[in-house]
């Protein structure tokens, strides 16, 4: 029952709050492992050339494995929500489904990358967290804030999240079981193989609820393979994994309460980058998608079926000269979708898990780019620069358009001094419409097949300062956006319900402020420091007036963040090996949403507290947490009410050998 894990959780949390006053200093210099890495050397990817941390004159949150561990997260849904620019739209919990919103966009704005794999799904923006592999099995996550077409290609409007797998150099095996309210369970498991030249990480994970109000229970199921092999000249990666969720969906995209979804996804990809001092990386990919989507559970008259296919060839090439480095890449992409709904008439193809439905809808698109970049660091000076040349077959399909697009985009900085550095980027971005965008019809929703592709052109400007476990940055951008598409009321049903359509508004701006600071006390003070870190995020945003034309009629483009603040806290406890996470998190959301039995009612501004306990003995960690604390009621979307306090409690096993 919620009452009795709640309660108990809770005890335990609030205590070691008592105990902070009596807590010791000692502590084992592994405890909680201190991090292997420091921030300024690790390599991240905001541009075709890796860069170091410290060189990038770009704002990249980097969260590694250790700092996931320590969480009070069972899903990437949740991680996220710590991080300010991020707006994490939640209609179901724990990974059932999430809108990544960076920046004060919409969630079709964002790009997800999977070991660099474009994850995005081109039905809709709903699936593009819908990833193949547990968070445990993840080595880091890093969030670009920002645009990033030159560097990803299509959809990489407003930012870019990238998770990142890779199998570790030693035998390894690892098992986690969770248990909390509302009947939730979770059981994931984890190998390491490492035998000669070859490395293999296999990950299986299943979780469920019984739901946290009516019709909200849920099953997801995955399992996940990488595997690195060392041949003559160079390495290869392989990944692949299969993911199945199935979940009841009350009240998701109207207002029934007896939606049900079941979605599955494929996923496979091939790299191989070489040794030597040219780099060429060639990659394949795949993603197939099957969507089941029920408006009344076990009823299928009013069901959508749907199967999307994402394919595609990725090259990229690093040439390093006494003049910096230069990049040249090369990006083919294949979209289709077959579909009960979506799409242009077809011959009726049977549904493979269904043999008594057929597809009659579909239609497809290529996307071909290719990359050029060069990177330059002259004394205190950095500078990347590069363009991406577009070409896309559904853009060429309009009379008034030849299909083609150029995408330039440049990210400078100068030291100031050895831990200060300022930068300034200008880049441009485009977003092509889903398949939901342009060809649905339903009940209170109608696609546009005349839509265009979004276009966007960002400024920023930022300080940025890393020393011996102080990090921090702060910058202030403006992004004009054009033929912004936004789903707006165009009519009424009979029964005064609104009906809405995607259109393209000419001009769209926003205006940002972020700010990032972490201190790492274990590298200030002590190894053994009581206090282990520090973090703390901000993010503010305000469109243009001129938006708010739109007025109540907008459904995405005005539903942003006025102001996200995020801290996050980890200290030992009064124990040998126990310490705890605190995260906090702040939200002020603009505008309201049209309440089923209410009407307009406005967004209210809340505060969450989520907390967990680590006792770390051996090769085991135990812990309790619990999320939404002090049970505060609150909406990501509305008319889709948020858990209250969700109480977990779970064993984890991690054992070389």
């Amino acid at each position: 029952m919620k009452k009795h894990y709640s309660n108990l959780v809770a005890f335990l949390l609030f205590f070691t709050i008592g105990t902070l006053g009596f807590a010791q200093e000692k502590m084992e210099q592994d405890s909680s492992k201190i991090s292997s890495y420091y921030l300024e050397e690790v390599a991240v990817s905001s541009g075709r050339v890796p860069q170091l941390y410290s060189e990038q004159a770009r704002i990249i949150t980097y969260i590694g494995a250790e700092d996931i561990q320590k969480m009070p997260a069972q899903s990437f849904d949740q991680i996220l929500k710590y991080v300010a620019s991020v707006d994490l739209k939640s209609r179901g919990p724990l990974d059932i489904q999430g809108d990544v919103i960076i920046r004060g966009g919409t969630f079709d704005q964002s790009l997800v990358l999977l070991n660099g794999v474009n994850m995005n799904n081109p039905q809709t923006g709903h699936h593009n967290l819908f990833l193949p592999v547990d968070m445990e099995a993840v080595n880091a996550i890093e969030v670009l804030e920002g645009p990033a077409s030159r560097v990803f290609g299509a959809n990489a409007f407003t930012g870019a999240v990238n998770v990142q797998t890779k199998p570790m150099d030693k035998n390894n095996i690892y098992a986690h079981a969770m248990f909390g309210d509302f009947n939730l369970q979770k059981y994931v498991g984890r190998v390491n193989l490492t035998s000669g030249k070859t490395r293999h990480m296999i990950n299986a994970s299943y979780n469920k609820s019984d739901g946290y109000t009516k019709n909200t229970a849920f099953e997801r199921a995955n399992a996940y393979y990488h595997g690195a092999y060392d041949v003559k000249g160079g390495t290869f990666d392989l990944t692949a994994g299969i993911v199945d969720k199935d979940f009841d969906a009350n009240a998701f995209y109207g207002d029934s309460d007896t939606q049900h979804e079941r979605v599955r996804l494929m996923h496979g990809s091939l790299r191989y980058t070489n040794n030597g001092k040219i780099k060429v990386s060639p990659m394949v990919y795949w993603n197939r998608t099957y969507d089941h989507y029920q408006w009344w559970k076990d009823n299928p008259v009013a069901d959508n079926h749907h199967k999307v296919d994402v394919a595609g060839f990725n090259l990229n090439t690093i040439i390093p000269w006494k003049l910096g480095k230069t990049s040249i890449g090369a990006d083919v992409k294949y979209e289709g979708i077959l579909s009960t709904s979506l799409g242009k008439d077809i011959n009726p193809i049977e549904v493979p898990y269904d043999n008594s439905v057929t597809y009659k809808k579909g239609d497809e698109r290529f996307n071909y780019s290719l990359f050029l970049e060069h990177n330059i660091i002259l004394g205190k000076f950095t500078a990347s620069a590069g363009i991406m040349l577009n070409y896309n077959t559904q853009i060429a399909a309009d009379s008034s358009s030849n299909g083609f697009n150029v995408f330039p985009g440049i990210d400078m900085s100068y030291e100031l001094s050895n831990s200060l550095r300022v930068f300034t980027t200008l880049n441009t971005s485009m977003r092509l419409p889903t398949y939901t965008d342009l060809y649905y019809a339903g009940r209170n929703n109608i696609g546009n097949p005349n839509l265009k592709e979004e276009r966007a052109t960002t400024l920023e400007l930022g300080l940025k300062y890393e020393k011996n476990g102080v990090n921090a940055s702060v910058s202030a951008f403006r992004r004009w956006g054009t033929n912004i598409i936004d789903w707006v009321q165009v009519d009424t049903t009979a029964e005064g319900k609104s009906i809405f359509q995607p259109q393209n508004y000419n001009e769209l701006t926003m205006n940002g402020i972020t700010f990032n600071a972490s201190l790492d006390f274990r590298r200030i003070l002590h190894p053994e420091a009581f206090l282990h870190s520090i973090q703390f995020s901000a993010a503010y945003l305000a469109a243009d007036q001129n938006a708010n034309d739109l007025g109540t009629n907008s459904r995405y483009v005005l539903d942003y963040l006025n102001s996200k603040e995020t801290l996050g806290i980890t200290h030992s406890l009064f124990v040998k090996g126990l310490s705890a996470n605190w995260q906090l998190t702040h939200q002020n959301r603009n505008g309201g949403y049209n309440d089923f039995e209410k009407g307009e009612v406005d967004y209210k501004p809340f505060f969450v507290m989520d907390a967990k306990v680590n006792y770390n003995i051996k090769r085991f960690n135990i812990y309790v947490e619990a999320s939404n604390l002090f049970d505060v009621e609150y909406h990501d979307i509305g008319n889709i009410p948020m858990p209250g306090r969700w109480a977990r409690a779970g064993v984890k096993m991690d054992l070389d050998f």
